[in-house]
């Protein structure tokens, strides 16, 4: 399988958002144990060599460093955040939050120069997380471009990856994404592996739906891929990406 992985919270309580730790390190083993590599999303993208994968955390929740980072230096394994720049050293109660969501710390900017500092690439993921399609073209600017100027502000380092706010795009957001950065990552489910992908909509796979122990365990194998390919195809029918 060669994939990317979604993950946006690690609390202590299981939540839409958030894996435990416990998960997140059964996950973790069952990927090495498959045989799979986790690289950086850059070495991912770069090549399509099979059986590696890649970790990204949405949004910048405070949980990534007090829980993911220490797992993650333990088994050597790379990642990519994905930050909401204007709401750092606040919370994710930004406009537009779906109900049911858990009101969540958000790392402050100490935090996000302590995971850069790490290792982790730190990309963009907009200004404010709205909805890019309603946004006027001066506002996807703002939202898009904004977000790469503070990340190099603060850590000296232009974005080249960007993630799209709730998954939400259409030629116009795309096209303007395409000017800030050379890859973006979307909410479509789906490996990369047998796919046809525009770097600019690359899909990833919601560690929502790999949560289970048998999931885990069996990471990359042919029932765990049928499984998720049906997943998938219950998203589109619902309407999901």
């Amino acid at each position: 399988m060669r994939a990317i992985l979604t993950f946006h919270a690690v609390e202590p309580r299981e939540s839409l958002l958030a894996l435990t730790p416990e998960s997140l390190r059964g996950l973790v083993t069952g990927i090495r144990a498959s045989g799979h590599a986790i690289v950086s999303l850059a070495e991912l993208t770069a090549s399509p060599a099979p059986d590696r994968v890649a970790l990204t955390f949405d949004d910048g929740l405070a949980s990534v460093a007090e829980h993911a980072l220490p797992l993650l230096r333990e088994f050597e394994a790379p990642a990519t955040l994905f930050l909401t720049t204007g709401y750092v050293g606040r919370d994710n109660g930004w406009p537009g939050q779906p109900p049911g969501i858990a009101q969540l710390a958000m790392l402050d900017w100490d935090g996000v120069e302590a995971l850069a500092r790490e290792g982790w690439a730190i990309e963009a993921h907009s200004v404010n997380h709205p909805d890019l399609r309603a946004c006027s073209e001066a506002e996807r600017e703002d939202e898009v471009g904004g977000s790469c100027e503070a990340i190099e502000r603060r850590l000296g380092t232009r974005p080249r990856a960007f993630a799209y706010p709730y998954g939400f795009l259409d030629p116009a957001v795309v096209a303007c994404v395409g000017h800030h950065v050379a890859c973006a990552v979307t909410t479509r489910l789906a490996r990369l592996d047998g796919n046809a992908c525009d770097p600019l909509c690359l899909p990833r796979l919601d560690s929502y739906y790999l949560r289970g122990a048998w999931l885990q365990r069996r990471f990359g194998s042919v029932p765990a891929n049928a499984w998720l390919t049906l997943r998938a195809m219950a998203r589109r029918l619902r309407g999901g990406a």
